[in-house]
């Protein structure tokens, strides 16, 4: 493997070493008030760089719903949406480290020409996943369970400026003043809500998604969108309470 760029004459080898790459989940990330993340929790072969990413997105999951329940805003029930969102999650990335490895180390001949002549003619011919979240604390139906965009307003500002580590309710202009009352109601609005009217960039994201409303929790997963106050009405009391939501029907 090292005779092209040296030989035996021009250096020794001290040791060689075969590494196996381990791709599995475990079953069971809670038992009471022990919880397990990244490594301990799920591993991956190296070849997405997916590693340290899916344990930090452990974290960020766990960390907001362990600080309502540890304050009493929500039951301890929520802490159980930890690993069935998460889980299903990081197992799309594994499998797809799996099969990008089975590419990267082929040792056919015929076959690694292949691999590279479709690189070079299409070098997006490999993109990464975009999971949404297993079943949790999202109300179950697109976009909810997915990722949510860091909108700028039209002054610049991107919402996390604005939310901080907080859920974010980004609604349309026209609905916030239609919706005045509920918003104004402090027992469905608290401080762990921030209310952030759309404009500019962020006012076309509720455009493209087709809604009028679109909450994100502090992990800036979507919890869930409303198009009228009967829905709107529904994100502010499910984010009030801290339970894990009802899907709605597709």
């Amino acid at each position: 493997l090292l005779s092209g760029g040296v030989t035996p004459d021009e250096a020794e080898l001290e040791r060689p070493a075969i590494y196996t790459f381990h791709s599995v989940v475990a079953r069971g990330w809670r038992k009471g008030r022990l919880m397990i993340a990244g490594d301990a929790a799920h591993q991956t072969p190296p070849f997405m760089g997916q590693g340290m990413c899916a344990g930090i997105r452990d974290a960020s999951n766990l960390a907001w719903k362990l600080a309502d329940v540890v304050r009493g805003l929500a039951p301890d029930a929520l802490l159980d949406t930890y690993e069935t969102e998460r889980s299903p999650h990081v197992r799309e990335f594994i499998e797809a480290a799996v099969r990008l490895g089975g590419v990267i180390q082929t040792t056919d001949p015929q076959a690694a020409r292949e691999r590279d002549e479709q690189m070079l003619a299409s070098p997006m011919a490999f993109t990464t996943p975009q999971p949404r979240l297993g079943p949790g604390r999202h109300d179950g139906v697109e976009p909810a369970g997915s990722i949510g965009e860091q909108p700028a307003l039209a002054d610049g500002r991107r919402l996390d400026d604005l939310a901080g580590y907080r859920h974010a309710l980004l609604i349309e202009g026209a609905f916030a003043i239609e919706a005045r009352a509920l918003l104004d109601d402090r027992a469905r609005v608290d401080d762990r809500i921030a209310v952030i009217v759309a404009d500019g960039p962020a006012a076309g994201w509720l455009a493209r998604l087709g809604v009028r409303a679109v909450l994100l929790r502090p992990d800036r997963y979507v919890g869930g969108t409303a198009r009228d106050a009967v829905g709107l009405d529904t994100l502010l009391g499910a984010a009030r309470a801290g339970s894990p939501a009802t899907p709605r029907p597709g």
